[in-house]
C-alpha cells in the first residue's frame, strides 16, 4: 500500500506538472499578424524613404514566404526576414533609405555585354564631338514623336561627349498581320539603312523630308527587334546606357547627361 502510494504521489506530481506547461498561454494569432503587418511597413518605409501601408500579411509555403497586400492593392513577396522582397517580379534588397534592385542590376550586366558586342558597321552612329566620354544605344523608329525630339537633341548630346549609336526599332513590326507585306516603318528604317549615308537619311527621315527607297541591302533590322526584347524595349525611345541602365522613353540632352553622371 506504501508503495501504491508512493506511485500515487509521483503521478498526481507528474500531471499536475505537464498540467501547468499545457496552459501556457500561446500567443494571439490576431497579434502576431498585427505586429507582422507593422513589421512589414517599417520595413519597406525605412528601405524606400517614404511611408508605405500594408493592408494585409499571410505567411505561406509553411511560413517561408511572407505575402502583403499594400494599400494600393499591389502584391508583394518577402523573405521572412523581411531582407528580400519580389515586387513586379523583380529582386530587391531591402537596405535603409536605399532599396538595391538585384534584378535590375543583373540586367544592367547583361545589356552591358549586348550592347558592347555590336558591330558599329551595323549601326547609324553620330559621334562625340572631341572627347568621347560616353556612348548611349538608341532603339529608334522613324515616325516616332519622341524618338525625333530625341533626334534634335542629338547635336547637344554630341557637344556634351556623348555618342549616340541607332538600332532599328520599327515600331510595327516587319511585315504586316494582315496582308503579310513589309510595314511602312519597316521600308522607312531599312531604307535609311541602305543608304550610302546612314547619319544623313536617318536626319532627313526624322525631319520628314523625302529619302529613296531603298531596301537593296543586308540591314540587320530583324535582329535589332529581337534584341530589343531581350533587352526589354516595349516602345521607342528606348536607350541603352554603356553601363547597361534602361531608360524607355524620351530624355532632355541636359537631364541624360546628368542621369549617365556627366557634367
Amino acid at each position: 500500500m506504501k508503495i501504491l502510494a508512493a506511485l500515487l504521489t509521483v503521478f498526481a506530481v507528474a500531471s499536475t506538472s505537464f498540467a501547468e506547461d499545457a496552459v501556457v498561454p500561446a500567443v494571439d494569432a490576431a497579434e502576431q499578424n498585427k505586429q507582422l503587418t507593422l513589421q512589414v511597413e517599417a520595413q519597406i518605409s525605412q528601405s524606400f524613404g517614404q511611408p508605405v501601408k500594408v493592408k494585409e500579411v499571410i505567411s505561406l509555403a509553411n511560413q517561408q514566404i511572407v505575402e502583403a497586400v499594400l494599400a494600393d492593392g499591389s502584391l508583394v513577396h518577402l523573405t521572412p526576414d523581411l531582407t528580400h522582397m519580389i515586387y513586379r517580379g523583380e529582386l530587391y534588397e531591402l537596405l535603409p533609405m536605399s532599396p538595391n534592385n538585384i534584378t535590375k542590376n543583373r540586367n544592367n550586366v547583361k545589356r552591358e555585354g549586348l550592347m558592347a558586342a555590336l558591330d558599329d558597321k551595323e549601326l547609324v552612329i553620330f559621334k562625340a564631338k572631341g572627347e568621347e566620354k560616353t556612348v548611349i544605344n538608341v532603339f529608334t523608329d522613324i515616325d516616332c514623336g519622341y524618338c525625333r525630339k530625341l533626334h534634335d537633341e542629338v547635336g547637344r548630346l554630341n557637344d556634351l561627349g556623348i555618342s549616340v549609336r541607332y538600332l532599328a526599332y520599327p515600331r510595327s513590326g516587319v511585315t504586316d498581320r494582315r496582308t503579310g507585306q513589309l510595314t511602312g516603318s519597316f521600308k522607312k528604317i531599312k531604307s535609311v539603312w541602305c543608304d550610302d549615308n546612314r547619319a544623313e537619311a536617318m536626319t532627313a527621315a526624322k525631319k520628314n523630308n523625302s529619302i529613296k527607297d531603298n531596301l537593296d541591302c543586308d540591314a540587320p533590322i530583324a535582329e535589332h527587334i529581337a534584341l530589343g526584347y531581350e533587352v526589354g524595349v516595349s516602345g521607342t525611345p528606348a536607350i541603352v546606357l554603356q553601363d547597361g541602365r534602361f531608360i524607355g522613353g524620351y530624355m532632355a540632352a541636359d537631364e541624360l547627361a546628368k542621369t549617365i553622371g556627366i557634367k
